[in-house]
């Protein structure tokens, strides 16, 4: 079988882990059993709501929340803090 070059341009946060930057987007990868998955559970994050009038991203803290197991929410996060009894996330560019 070939290796296929994958180009990642992201971070993967485990429980507890926080970041920086400028992404695309998030998306939960869960953990558990086949019967009880759990998702992520983002205990704060920062989010761009556009940009002003001299270019500079205007920013908005968001509530707590959970994201279920596989879901992809496309927001354009600049910094997101996971709690310390959640599930993996990846942070995507």
């Amino acid at each position: 079988m070939a290796n296929i070059p994958v180009n990642f341009n992201g971070v993967i946060l485990t429980a507890g882990q926080s970041t920086t930057g400028s992404f695309a987007g998030i998306q939960s990868l869960g953990t558990g059993s086949a019967i009880a998955i759990s998702g992520s559970v983002i205990s704060a994050f920062k989010y761009g709501t556009g940009l002003s009038n001299n270019g500079n991203i205007i920013e908005a803290t968001g509530p707590s929340f959970t994201i279920p197991a596989g879901l992809t929410v496309p927001l354009f996060i600049t910094s997101c803090s996971l709690a310390a009894n959640s599930a993996p996330v990846i942070l995507y560019t």
